[in-house]
């Protein structure tokens, strides 16, 4: 009884069947194929030569070009530390900001007062002096004025009020067509009085050393008298004038 197979009966069968299969079992290269191996070839060699090239552009360097690609390196990795380092702190100053802006907001306004007290422009008060300058026959000169206002100043002297004028940096002391002393335009009545805030232990002596303030004005026939005082009141103020010709650098 057959099981269902067939065994060649010679060696020449069995030969041909061997030969059969082997020939349904090789694989059959179609032209797809054909292409996609011959892509995949010409991708290899493509990626082969671009390592190899660049290989050879260090290999074909000289010392020289290596320490200087080395140090530009080195360099560029400096600079990137410095800018990260810049960064965090603008980071911190960022963070912080809202501190300073107030600290500065309080410099600023602490110097904005100084400033309008040395140009005039608000009332002041403090403890001070106040001279009284007699001038029985008007013979005071407007030299002689001022070198009293002078040496307040030199003594400390931070603001000056003569009678009802403010004195500042532009403040003119002249003699009228008469021979009376005026003050920016406004004419003064004897007695001339000074009032000054600073430290009157410093500006009193100061206007009584001998060859001073005091000796100038006996010398045109004038008394002056100084007086330390706790609390001086200067109300008088002075507007300031727009620039004409000069603007702010910026």
């Amino acid at each position: 009884m057959s099981d269902g197979t067939r065994t060649p009966g010679t060696v020449a069968q069995r030969r041909l069947v061997w030969r059969r299969l082997g020939d349904a079992l090789r694989p059959q290269a179609t032209f797809a194929q054909l292409i996609v191996g011959l892509l995949c070839l010409l991708l290899g060699l493509s990626i082969a030569a671009q390592v190899r090239q660049g290989d050879d552009s260090l290999e074909g360097s000289s010392q020289q070009e290596l320490v200087r690609l080395l140090d530009e390196s080195a360099r560029h990795s400096s600079d990137l530390e410095l800018e990260n380092a810049e960064l965090e702190r603008t980071l911190e100053t960022l963070r912080s900001g809202e501190e300073d802006d107030v600290a500065a907001r309080n410099a600023a306004e602490e110097r904005l007062e100084d400033l309008e007290i040395i140009a005039g422009t608000v009332p002041a008060q403090g403890r001070g002096v106040v001279v009284s300058i007699a001038d029985p026959d008007g013979a005071v000169r407007a030299s002689t004025l001022l070198g009293v206002v002078q040496e307040l100043r030199n003594a400390g002297a931070e603001v000056i009020q003569i009678g009802e004028v403010r004195v500042v940096a532009s403040t003119a002391i002249t003699t009228t067509p008469d021979g009376r002393l005026e003050v920016d335009g406004t004419v003064l009545e004897a007695p001339y009085v000074l009032r000054a805030i600073g430290d009157p232990s410093v500006m009193e002596p100061a206007l009584r050393i001998p060859g001073g303030a005091a000796d100038s004005v006996a010398g045109d026939g004038g008394t002056l008298v100084a007086n330390a005082d706790d609390d001086i009141r200067i109300e008088a103020t002075v507007s300031l004038s727009t620039p004409e010709h000069s603007q702010v650098v910026k």
